[in-house]
């Protein structure tokens, strides 16, 4: 049995001077050794062969010396991904857009050189994020993020700087002026419209929907407390979580977890210190406790309970809710309650409308950490003290919600 073939084949040094790899039989050279041109051809290549199966594509011809080859789109791309599984390893939604991105690049312009990427190609690739169906505002957001892959190029000195210069020429898609739809802004939920979705939830939603509404935190936040992330050493409990939006700012964040938060928690704070309090197998289980109590059939009759659990291991609850299990699982109860389609997000705004509106725009932002990193070290006790206050005034759900958890 031959030996199994490697997917990334080894980047080595030659006797000329040159970096290389050996792909199915054959020696590509690449040019001057550990230099960016010629590792970001190296991935190029090494991608393609994983493309291809474990081998080299029949229209790759005979030339095996690339070094005199100009670096292409798919080098850059290439690169870029190399780099986003670095940068982006703990935000997979992220990295993820950013693959589609470079997977669009190369299908597209893989083979041309990357300096002729202008700004009339990078207008044809708009044009697909608008034929796609995407709002405006998201073609434009699109099409700036692949004016970063190339700036990585240039960082990477792959590219010239005019290459990028040249893309940013290309102005955005303003209102008016495209076929692209507009967005729907952003709006704060309607409380009475929480109040009755809030009855369809579990007991673990319910309670995560309390403390969204209580805090103003952003939906992700909420999905990741654990009891080590809370500090109660003071009067009052101190929410710091360990990964969030502006952590690569410098920004340390602290959300007071006071008032009806604080009595939502008590039900999951009793937890080992790395657990995550909200589980999506408690929530599971206690679906499945409501469908049986519900059932018609008498318990002696018909099939027992549990035995017809189905285990798969592809949809298995995970540690904990992520924005998205957590959005749907609002979305769901808000059908059975009959109310207007809201999302978790729209939380963080019903909190900030009526902390604004009760103690200013100040403790607004510092209730929902919106302050620039370079100021953090300035003011970060009084935020804090501030934050305690505008979460005291913050909306409430009511004491029938709370009864229920």
């Amino acid at each position: 049995m031959g030996r199994p073939k490697k997917s990334a084949p080894s980047y080595r040094y030659h006797i000329s001077g040159q970096g290389i790899v050996s792909l199915c039989g054959k020696t590509y050279y690449l040019g001057p050794y550990n230099t960016p041109e010629s590792m970001a051809k190296y991935y190029a290549l090494i991608q393609k062969y994983n493309e291809n199966g474990l081998t080299m594509p029949d229209d790759d011809g005979d030339d095996q010396r690339l070094t005199d080859m100009p670096v292409t789109v798919r080098c850059v791309t290439a690169e870029f991904r190399q780099h986003i599984e670095v940068k982006y390893a703990k935000s997979p939604g992220h990295k993820k857009r950013y693959q589609s991105l470079c997977g669009i690049l190369e299908e597209e312009y893989g083979d041309e050189p990357a300096s002729d990427f202008g700004p009339r190609k990078l207008a044809a690739v708009r044009e697909l994020f608008v034929a796609s169906g995407n709002c405006r505002n998201y073609a434009n957001e699109q099409t700036r993020s692949v004016c970063a892959i190339f700036r990585h190029a240039v960082s990477r000195e792959l590219i010239g700087v005019d290459s990028l210069a040249r893309l940013k020429t290309l102005e955005p898609l303003k209102r008016g002026q495209t076929s692209a739809k507009e967005s729907k802004p952003r709006g704060p939920a309607d409380i009475d419209a929480v109040r009755e979705t809030a009855k369809h939830l579990s007991p673990t939603v319910r309670a995560m929907v309390i403390v969204q509404v209580a805090t103003g935190m952003r939906p992700s936040e909420v999905c990741m407390m654990r009891p080590m992330d809370i500090d109660k050493t003071g009067t009052e409990w101190i929410y710091r979580p360990e990964h969030h939006k502006t952590a690569h700012h410098g920004v340390v964040k602290a959300v007071p977890i006071v008032g009806d938060a604080r009595m939502a928690l008590k039900a999951f704070i009793n937890r080992a210190p790395d657990q995550y309090l909200f589980s999506p197998a408690e929530s599971a289980e206690w679906y499945r406790e409501q469908r049986w109590l519900a059932r018609k059939t008498p318990p002696n009759h018909g099939n027992r309970k549990g035995i017809n659990v189905k285990s798969n291991p592809k949809r298995s609850p995970g540690k904990h809710y992520t924005k998205d299990s957590y959005r749907k699982a609002i979305t769901q109860a808000a059908k059975k309650a009959k109310v207007a389609h809201w999302t978790p997000y729209s939380l963080r705004y019903t909190a900030a409308a009526t902390i604004s509106e009760a103690l200013g725009l100040e403790a607004a932002q510092a209730m929902l950490g919106h302050t620039k990193a370079a100021m953090t070290s300035h003011y970060a006790g009084r935020s804090e003290l501030r934050a305690i206050e505008a979460a005291k005034a913050g909306p409430k759900l009511g004491t029938e919600i709370m009864e229920t958890l």
